[in-house]
């Protein structure tokens, strides 16, 4: 039933619509994240936390690209669908 509802809606939104929805939701972050109060960030972690994120590995790096490829990956897919 989700199947009929997304292609129903592929035919109704143009490349268009979907470049202006993508772009308005990142300038709605980029405003969003220079409006808000950041400051507390700080306090949230101690110090010993702080010392433990300086020693970073090569096996971090890696997941991180890792998880960074799926998310790019996810994102490339549902653009793909829409378009």
């Amino acid at each position: 039933m989700e199947y009929f509802i997304i292609t129903r809606f592929t035919r109704d939104i143009s490349q268009i619509d979907l470049i202006g929805l993508i772009l308005g939701h990142l300038v709605f972050a980029i405003a969003m994240t220079k409006l808000l109060d950041w400051k507390w960030l700080a306090n949230l972690m101690s110090k010993e936390d702080k010392k433990k994120m300086l020693s970073y590995t090569w096996k971090d790096l890696l997941v991180d690209g890792a998880i960074v490829s799926v998310v790019m990956g996810t994102i490339f897919l549902i653009i793909i669908i829409f378009l």
